[in-house]
């Protein structure tokens, strides 16, 4: 069914559900996931400027990543990982487009119905916009 998801991940602990529905998805279909962060870059401040900073952002990313990755191990679950710089919504759609991901799990947060203006700015609601493969938006 699934064959390449890709999984976008902040470096927080909120991505165990998503992580758990993207491996069993992956695994029935026979294939894999890829654990996405993306590193928003500050507007205005050149990448060269600061590229220790960016650096060691990557590092704490890629080993969180490891960690998920480790999740993904024991489940039997092929990955890999990749960290990206850039806006998070647009890096997100372009590295599922490149890598032909067949389906994006995103953690998303519930809205309050009685507040149906409020959300429509988030991360998930963007890629669930923009992206041309299917997204499962977990709450």
């Amino acid at each position: 069914m699934f064959q390449n998801v890709l999984v976008p991940v902040d470096l927080t602990d909120t991505h165990q559900r998503t992580l758990e529905i993207a491996a069993e998805l992956a695994r029935i279909g026979g294939g894999s996931v890829t654990l996405l962060h993306v590193i928003e870059v500050v507007p205005g401040l050149a990448f060269e400027e600061e590229r220790d900073f960016y650096e060691r952002l990557a590092e704490a990313a890629r080993t969180h990543l490891a960690g998920l990755g480790k999740q993904l191990d024991q489940k039997q679950v092929a990955w890999r990982a990749e960290v990206v710089f850039g806006n998070r919504a647009v890096e997100v759609v372009r590295c599922a487009s490149e890598a032909k991901a067949d389906l994006i799990a995103l953690t998303s947060h519930c809205i309050d119905p009685l507040k149906t203006g409020a959300g429509w700015g988030t991360l998930s609601y963007k890629i669930g916009i923009l992206a041309q493969c299917p997204v499962l938006l977990v709450k």
